[in-house]
């Protein structure tokens, strides 16, 4: 048989997984446990409580789930949602689309709020649907929008609906820990993120930072999914359990990456992903590529890139993997005419100077002139 190629390291630039460091990678090389022995349980405890400390959300627990990041929002929705009251979407790109297919799929009555891919939700929007529809007793909000990379401020779409009476679930699956977020913020009730984003973990585990208040609340509601189901997930887990076969080497790693979290500190990682997306946007804007959202609007964490004249996704994908970089296309109509590079993980500013230059020799490659020098 012939020899396999030996695997190589990448850098991606897409939003998560993202790159994470060795300690988090070996951490997954764990002797072979078993899910309802203490010594298991001591590590899903310590998840857990880590998970709170570094959101600094006094009053909540962290809820963990054996998924991606849709599995917990899927979770949080299908959960907190009351058989007779519905929900109000704001949708701005692909995953707030994904709010309302799951409130449809599990027959919960939603009204959307619609935005062009570039728009950040209105506080005054939100608080005239809320005003006009008593029914809904819960917001749902993408805090960071990777459609685009767009942000939506969700500390003043929080103090509306809770002016309101009503609740707030947070989808920062890509921005917990990457961009500046009050978890405890009055209003809101759940934040859903992901082990594979901004935390540098590995793809595999999600995770619900569920007021206790609120997840007390959801006792005596019915469920609508077996294993969906948020309380049940809760009230085990409280009691040192499991409601089924949980990821335990990613929970591992996930303790490995939270330590390092620590280590860093949150403030810093978000400083650094600031810092990151300033050395991309100026090197890539001095190339020649346009920015898609609005300077006001924009993440720290991805910045989706308008395709120069002349340049297809793919060729310019498949120069910079040659290069060991991995960008990511546009979702739905954008792939045509523009692309995403995210600056999450283990990415320093340094590395970002590396990914600017490697773009130059991309397009140099394809035959492309660049802004440098015109």
């Amino acid at each position: 048989m012939p020899d396999r190629p030996s695997p190589r390291e990448w850098v991606l630039l897409n939003p998560g997984p993202a790159n994470t460091s060795r300690a988090v990678r070996e951490a997954l090389v764990t002797p072979d446990l078993c899910h309802r022995e203490p010594e298991f349980f001591e590590v899903m405890r310590e998840c857990r409580a880590r998970l709170v400390r570094a959101a600094g959300a006094d009053g909540f627990a962290a809820v963990l789930f054996a998924g991606s990041g849709t599995a917990a929002v899927e979770a949080t929705v299908c959960s907190a949602v009351p058989r007779d009251r519905s929900l109000l979407v704001v949708v701005s790109g692909v995953y707030g689309d994904r709010l309302m297919k799951i409130a449809r799929v599990h027959g919960i009555p939603a009204e959307a709020l619609p935005y062009d891919l570039t728009s950040p939700a209105a506080p005054a929007d939100v608080e005239g649907v809320l005003r006009t529809h008593p029914a809904i007793s819960h917001v749902a909000l993408v805090h960071h929008e990777t459609t685009t990379g767009l942000l939506n401020p969700v500390a003043e779409v929080a103090r509306v609906v809770a002016r309101a009476g009503r609740r707030l679930i947070v989808d920062a699956m890509s921005s917990l820990f990457g961009e500046p977020l009050d978890v405890a913020a009055e209003g809101i009730d759940f934040v859903a993120s992901s082990a594979n984003k901004c935390l540098q973990g590995v793809p595999g585990v999600s995770f619900v930072l569920g007021r206790r208040t609120a997840l007390d609340a959801l006792r005596d509601q019915p469920p609508r999914s077996v294993y969906l189901d948020l309380y049940n997930h809760y009230a085990t887990q409280e009691a040192d359990n499991t409601p089924f076969t949980p990821a335990v080497q990613v929970l591992h790693a996930m303790r490995a990456a939270l330590q390092e979290l620590e280590r860093e500190g949150v403030t810093a990682r978000i400083l650094r992903y600031a810092e990151n997306a300033r050395v991309l946007r100026a090197g890539m804007e001095a190339l020649g590529f346009e920015i898609l959202v609005p300077a006001g609007a924009r993440s720290n964490i991805l910045t989706t890139f308008r395709l120069l004249p002349g340049v297809g996704y793919d060729p310019l994908h498949d120069a910079m993997k040659r290069r060991g970089y991995i960008i990511y296309a546009g979702q739905g109509d954008i792939r045509t005419y523009a692309f995403r590079v995210s600056n999450m993980g283990t990415l320093t500013p340094t590395d970002m100077e590396g990914v600017v230059a490697a773009f130059a020799e991309a397009l140099q490659e394809l035959g492309i002139a660049t802004g440098v020098g015109r």
